[in-house]
């Protein structure tokens, strides 16, 4: 049984008359060229996916020394099980020559893995000190991923399929995204595809061939080109050179920079060791055009990245979008919506300009606030114009209520009818009745 190309999922690849090169010592500081495990023609027919992977013996998922990396892989070997007939997990430094002999499953960043730097010269991607080289491109940002499948170099008969990235974010990234029905999909940090298709499987080392590409990075990379930027302390900022993201940077950056401090003594947390990368669009429908997504705003947080809507009325900026990346980057990965969207809100500290107390009083007296149970069973069936200063107003209530370390305790669990009992010592229902006695 194969799993559903859904997410998280997997991928699968055509040969080159030859195999990938080795580096090119024409390029002393990389080691390597772009166009290492390219290949000009291809003497078969594509016939891609991670099919042979599945419909072959035992495999093991080999995850790298990291602790989050670690708690992250045995949840796809949960996720994976049903579909394998024998899937075990192994950490890097517990790998033996045997182990390398099976089907192996091979996730992370060469930073924590260093099976990953050991397959340099066998697969169509080289890795590097933070990039990796593939299909003519150097991918060079934190959240840059390959999802990759290819025979073993270790042993003939089977097989290796890669998830990995740049980052930790980077090899998460290529679970955001459905895989398996190529021989490869690049990513650029969560649910942004870059390329996908079909290797030249002609020979022992497959190659990349153009002709079987579809690359989405022109447009994006075109249009990173034609903006204008300037960097704070921990931002970048992307906008177009005429509009009034551009008549405001004379005060914007520094004033987004107080609203990043505030995310750090909220959380309690130090600074990233990246700098955000905000990209500020004219109007929701370019954002639309050129992300896929027109609302307001959202985050990128594995490639620590936001996209915010400012102008024609809408100004989406402020410490919202940049509480998602850090809190995924520091706390964690948010398991509920409720809590995961409430700190946003609870950062700002308003809702549209207006104070989270005077929503909640509005939303009682109209008999429009959804009960604490809905809103963490299912958050996003409600009016988004309710549930996020609501959400706002019960984390901040948590906040000064149970302190930094209970709230994060409890946002990093999925059952939060439990959370709440073993982190806050309250039951739903007691939660609700205390929170909703301070809306005066």
């Amino acid at each position: 049984m194969r799993p559903p190309r859904l997410l998280p999922l997997l991928l699968l690849g055509c040969t080159p008359d030859e195999g990938p090169h080795g580096p090119d010592t024409d390029e002393p500081d990389t080691g390597i060229s772009d166009g290492y495990g390219v290949v000009s023609d291809c003497a078969v027919s594509a016939s891609g996916g991670f099919d042979d992977f599945y419909d072959d013996s035992r495999a093991l998922l080999v995850h790298g020394d990291d602790e989050r990396e670690a708690e992250w892989a045995a949840l796809i070997l949960d996720y994976y099980a049903p579909y394998m007939g024998d899937f075990e997990l192994r950490a890097y430094a517990e790998l033996s020559e045997e182990d390398r002999l099976l089907n192996l499953f091979i996730m992370g960043s060469p930073v924590s893995n260093p099976l990953l730097t050991e397959l340099n010269g066998s697969l169509p991607v080289w890795f590097g000190e933070g990039e990796f080289v593939f299909g003519g491109y150097r991918y060079q940002e934190p959240g840059h991923g390959l999802a990759l499948i290819h025979p073993s170099p270790f042993t003939e008969g089977r097989w290796i399929t890669l998830y990995a990235g740049n980052s930790f974010g980077g090899s998460y990234s290529t679970f955001t995204i459905g895989t398996g029905a190529h021989d490869y999909e690049t990513v650029r940090g969560r649910g942004t595809v870059q390329q996908e298709g079909d290797l030249c499987r002609d020979g022992e080392s497959w190659g990349f061939y153009g002709a079987w590409d579809e690359d989405s990075r022109a447009e994006w990379d075109a249009w990173v080109e034609s903006q204008w930027s300037i960097a704070s302390e921990n931002h970048v900022f992307f906008y177009e050179p005429v509009g009034e993201a551009s008549e405001d940077m004379d005060w914007l950056p520094s004033w987004q920079e107080e609203r990043y401090q505030d995310i750090l003594n909220t959380l309690q947390v130090e600074a990233l060791e990246y700098p955000i990368h905000t990209y500020l669009y004219p109007d929701n429908d370019t954002k639309g055009e050129i992300t896929g997504s027109s609302g307001n705003a959202h985050a990128n947080y594995p490639n620590f990245e936001v996209h915010e809507v400012y102008g024609d009325g809408t100004f989406a900026i402020g410490a919202h979008e940049d509480v998602h990346v850090v809190a995924w980057h520091r706390w964690g990965e948010a398991g509920s919506a409720l809590l995961g969207e409430g700190l946003a809100v609870a950062v700002d500290g308003d809702w549209w300009g207006i104070p989270l107390t005077d929503w909640m009083i509005t939303f009682r007296d109209e008999g429009t606030l959804p009960p604490l149970e809905d809103l963490i069973d299912d958050f996003w069936s409600f009016d988004d114009t309710v549930t996020y200063p609501v959400a706002g107003h019960f984390v901040d209530f948590l906040l000064d209520g149970w302190g930094v370390d209970s709230v994060r305790a409890a946002y990093l669990r999925s059952d939060l009818d439990q959370a709440f009992k073993d982190e806050l010592g309250m039951s739903v229902a007691e939660l609700e009745e205390a929170w909703l006695a301070t809306v005066e």
